[in-house]
């Protein structure tokens, strides 16, 4: 696959760092909409070609990926463009606000004979997949509880009443879009569709969910999503059984650098707590490799099967966004 990025920020730098560290891809060009901006971009990755006119970057004959890292906002306009430009194309969460669009990006890369994906790094992760694994352990589920809560630089300026995209209902933004959508990945990619969904958040002076909790109900069992951009905390998971709880931290939700399993406890007053916790992941290299590693094998193999359901998942956590945001 060789790339041309969209956007200039701190998640374009990771996923250029993952794509030196996975094999068969390459970086081939960047682009910002200034020109200046994008020369010094390219220089900062030893990039050769940059653009700040969006159409020549993708009349590139030697890119046939894009990479779209702009704001909330413009990702289906520019996956749009890119996809009619029979570029395949990795598209940052949150994919599209509606499931109509998200729906339509699907179509028109069948139509063009491409590839879109959604860059989540949580269900490609092999943590993930031990979580998946040892989920019987747990026995009978009760709850299970994310928390992925990190305090936004751009907070204090939107508590002077200085809009910036993060907390800009025109641009998508909000804690449900930018954060709750890294749990809502993580729960429904191993549950699946809930029964039903709700959100309770907290809102600013604009209407923008500062932060929130999803509520998604299972047969037998309750799973709650927090996401915060005006506070932070440890982030984590816990999945709760009766016969024992996993428990995720370490950027839970989009790295799962720690997976431990907790054999139940009972009433502990007055007792000396000596832990039992059993550590069963494994450790992981740069996160982004992995999510980078699946889209180069899927699209060099033709993996169809793979590739629907990974479209499937994100047709799902795309309807459950639209679904909370307007308040269903």
């Amino acid at each position: 696959m060789k790339i041309g990025t969209i956007g200039t920020g701190v998640i374009v730098d990771r996923m250029i760092q993952a794509v030196n560290m996975t094999d068969h891809m390459s970086i081939e060009a960047v682009y910002s909409r200034s020109e200046q901006k994008a020369c010094e971009y390219a220089k900062k990755h030893d990039v050769k070609k940059y653009y700040w006119n969006l159409d020549e970057m993708l009349n590139d004959p030697e890119i046939d990926t894009i990479y779209v890292a702009s704001p909330n906002s413009l990702h289906y306009s520019q996956s749009k463009k890119a996809i009619l430009a029979k570029k395949n194309v990795i598209n940052e969460k949150p994919f599209t606000p509606t499931l109509k669009e998200c729906i339509e990006l699907f179509e028109l890369a069948k139509e063009n004979g491409v590839f879109i994906f959604e860059a989540i790094t949580t269900i490609h992760l092999p943590n993930y997949a031990l979580v998946k694994e040892h989920l019987k352990d747990c026995g009978e589920l009760k709850f299970v509880q994310c928390n992925f809560s990190q305090y936004s630089s751009r907070y204090g300026k939107y508590k002077n009443h200085e809009q910036t995209n993060a907390f800009d209902p025109a641009f998508n933004g909000g804690a449900l879009m930018d954060i709750n959508v890294y749990c809502i990945h993580f729960v429904t990619g191993i549950f699946g569709k809930p029964e039903s969904v709700s959100y309770i958040a907290n809102r600013g002076y604009n209407g923008i969910d500062t932060s929130g909790i999803l509520i998604m109900r299972y047969p037998g069992f309750i799973a709650t999503c927090v996401g915060a951009k005006d506070s932070s905390s440890e982030n984590h998971v816990y999945i709760q059984g009766d016969q024992g709880t996993i428990r995720v931290f370490g950027s839970s939700c989009g790295v799962c650098s720690h997976v431990e399993f907790i054999p139940p406890k009972k009433d502990m007053i007055g007792k000396k707590d000596v832990s039992n916790t059993l550590n069963i992941g494994i450790e992981q290299i740069m996160h982004m490799t992995y999510e980078c590693a699946e889209f180069e094998r899927i699209t060099r193999l033709n993996d169809i099967e793979t590739y629907e359901k990974l479209c499937d998942q994100t047709r799902l956590v795309v309807s459950i966004l639209e679904q909370c945001s307007k308040g269903e």
